[in-house]
């Protein structure tokens, strides 16, 4: 399944005006801290290049990794949702053989 387009800042700052309510700030700090990881990762990619040459200061990267080690995706247990959409995708019909 696609993903939906990325929201802009603009739009997040809107969905507070329209939303200010405790739960949709909780969120948009997981947005923000999730946004801080994706500029991380790319301040690591213009050190390395596109041709992964050149060399990511060591306070960069141990910053780096310690986010990484933190994120909830990386280890968290499936969810029951989760879990079921796997089951439907592990047991749908393959048109490879002809089910």
């Amino acid at each position: 399944m696609p993903h939906r387009p990325p929201l802009t800042a603009a739009r997040l700052a809107q969905i507070w005006d329209e939303n200010p309510d405790p739960v949709v700030l909780e969120l948009l700090w997981e947005i923000h801290r999730l946004r801080a990881t994706i500029s991380r990762a790319n301040q690591i990619r213009n050190f390395i290049g596109d041709r992964g040459h050149g060399a990511v200061p060591s306070s960069v990267w141990e910053c780096f990794v310690r986010e990484l080690d933190t994120e909830p995706c990386l280890t968290d247990k499936p969810t029951p949702r989760q879990e079921a959409v796997v089951e439907r995708i592990l047991t749908r019909p393959s048109k490879i053989d002809g089910r």
